[in-house]
């Protein structure tokens, strides 16, 4: 099987993936685990080994990995811990970057700045669309993944997580407290606490609105006829606030990586 990893500034996000499945049932597991640089190697390997005997899979049933990751001081540690985790065969991981042929044309003006995990959203978007689109991944940034007509990359937008802003609010005013990150009932608050969930929430929602528009105008398209897809940990909450129509494709990442893993092998 396919252990699929993707190292992010908050979460190692994994998901267990069987080649020989159908595509719906292809995916077996998944879970996460914090992105902390304190950790070694030997603590990542024995969290992954935790969490394989918690969903009743073997070390022995990895036969390949692939890892996605926009942490360069990390890598090298998730490296180590799969060795040791799939020791003693020490399954080596392909690593999403240049040079891997993603089977999607990269159109914008320094390829290899390319995120890796944006790099798997698309590859996992790319057979689903038949025209320009829009991956939206909600994590600790949000990112807006534009392919244009002919399925390439041409370019992206970055702005703040929901939860990353919430933060800085916190921070950096004084008598804005941290609140927990679910979707108020409505726009207005009628609290402190309402009305920053109301701001991070349907902000970011319509942003996200605001964002497809502009690039339909960009790319010369009516609007509301670019496909939107939509993933990451906050899409549930955030995306069902949007206007605009939308799938939500919770496993796009592992899609992706699957098919990165596929045309490199």
């Amino acid at each position: 099987m396919l252990l699929a990893l993707n190292l992010g500034n908050t979460e190692l996000a994994l998901g267990l993936l069987d080649p020989a499945a159908p595509p719906a049932a292809r995916l077996r597991f998944t879970a996460a685990l914090a992105a902390d640089s304190a950790r070694t190697a030997d603590e990542y390997a024995v969290l992954l080994g935790q969490l394989f005997a918690l969903r009743g899979f073997s070390p022995d049933a990895v036969t390949d990995v692939i890892i996605a990751s926009v942490v360069p001081a990390l890598l090298d540690t998730v490296c180590a811990a799969v060795a040791a985790f799939t020791a003693p065969r020490a399954v080596p991981p392909a690593i999403v970057g240049p040079g891997m042929r993603t089977g999607i044309r990269i159109r914008i003006d320094a390829p290899a700045q390319l995120g890796a995990d944006l790099v798997a959203l698309a590859a996992g978007a790319h057979p689903l669309c038949t025209g320009p689109a829009a991956v939206v991944s909600l994590d600790t940034a949000t990112t807006v993944t534009v392919l244009d007509g002919d399925g390439a990359i041409c370019g992206t937008v970055i702005l703040p997580g929901i939860g990353s802003a919430a933060d800085a609010l916190a921070r950096d005013a004084a008598l804005l407290m941290q609140t927990p990150l679910t979707p108020p009932r409505h726009v207005i608050g009628r609290s402190t606490a309402d009305s920053v969930r109301a701001g991070l929430f349907f902000g970011t929602a319509a942003q996200i609105d605001g964002l497809c528009d502009r690039i339909e105008d960009e790319l010369g398209l009516e609007t509301g006829t670019m496909t939107v897809l939509a993933a990451g940990r906050y899409a549930p909450r955030v995306m069902p606030l949007c206007r605009r129509a939308h799938t939500l494709c919770p496993d796009l990442l592992f899609a992706g990586l699957f098919n990165l893993w596929s045309a490199n092998r």
